[in-house]
């Protein structure tokens, strides 16, 4: 019995003296760590590095560096936002000052469509847009007021002709001219005038139908188909 508890008494004495041979074998190391992005290098401040077995950590500067202490082996967890978090092992073989760059990857996700309405209910939208008065909305009863065809159409009359129209009135009127001129050469036209008429009744009046003088010129024109011989005669003749 004796023996046995002896044993026991031995054994735990080992147990102590290894465990305390261990601890002053582990030694205190500085982790130096800068945090920069993956992406474009970029120094990352504020970010948390911390071990998670022992509960502590500490914050990047404005340069990404960050000191902290720690023991070989340990897990050094790094976060920060809009990134993934890092892990970082330390190695069980270092010297007393550890130092360490740890990139950090962009963590992008895509949030779900988010749709934020200002009324509770379809109705009261409805009610909402019916009521709705524009900015603008007395510009726009002048300006429909202005457009009306009915002031259109006063406008039209009283803008004068542009280069177009007069072209156009120009030419009518010439055409117009032209076919007045003909129509009143024509025979019909003739027959139809009064101061035709009255010229010919006073010609009436005045005897030039009983006058001869048109015989005498008629005598005088030459026949067809005369000769000179009888030209000569004729003329003796008169």
């Amino acid at each position: 019995m004796f023996q046995k508890y002896f044993f026991v008494v031995f054994a735990l004495c080992l147990f102590a003296s290894t465990k305390v041979f261990a601890q002053g074998q582990d030694k205190t190391v500085l982790f130096n760590a800068r945090i920069i992005s993956a992406t474009n290098s970029e120094y990352l401040p504020l970010a948390y590095v911390y071990i998670p077995q022992a509960g502590r950590g500490a914050l990047s500067d404005n340069f990404g560096a960050v000191d902290l202490y720690v023991f070989p082996g340990d897990s050094v967890v790094v976060t920060y936002v809009g990134f993934k978090p890092q892990s970082y092992i330390i190695p069980r073989s270092t010297g007393v000052v550890h130092q360490a760059i740890i990139e950090m990857k962009e963590d992008s996700r895509m949030l779900s469509e988010v749709k934020v309405f200002p009324h509770a209910s379809e109705e009261e939208f409805k009610k909402a847009f019916l009521n709705l008065r524009l900015r603008d909305e007395k510009q726009r009863a002048i300006l429909a007021d202005n457009l009306e065809q009915s002031k259109l159409n006063v406008f039209a009359l009283q803008a004068g002709l542009g280069a177009n129209s007069n072209f156009r009135n120009f030419s009518d009127m010439m055409i117009s001219s032209q076919a007045n001129r003909t129509f009143v050469a024509s025979p019909l036209m003739t027959l139809t005038n009064p101061f035709a008429w009255m010229s010919f009744i006073k010609s009436i009046k005045n005897g030039d139908l009983k006058r001869k003088d048109y015989k005498e010129a008629f005598e005088l024109q030459p026949k067809q188909l005369i000769t000179p011989q009888q030209f000569k005669q004729d003329l003796r003749k008169n």
